[in-house]
């Protein structure tokens, strides 16, 4: 059995596609056509809202406050020896 929406293979007697979600009020309609639309990463949108990877794992993003920090303290430190 074939989505009729995106014409991934699907399980007998699925009740929707697990590949572009459409079931029978979104897309399983006769006539429904694959509309070759970019999907979103999944992965992408799990660490940009909970702040995990793929794996559950806690992702640590480098506030910009503490770069523009580290880069002031090493110009500072550099210009302590030149002058």
């Amino acid at each position: 059995m074939y989505c009729p929406h995106c014409g991934a293979e699907l399980k007998e007697g699925a009740k929707f596609c697990p590949h572009c979600g459409s079931d029978e009020t979104t897309g399983w309609a006769e006539g429904a056509e694959f509309a070759d639309e970019e999907l979103p990463d999944y992965d992408e949108i799990v660490e940009n809202e909970f702040g995990v990877d793929a794996n559950g794992k806690k992702v640590r993003k480098q506030s910009p406050f503490v770069v523009i920090a580290a880069i002031i303290v090493a110009l500072a430190f550099i210009a302590g020896f030149v002058l």
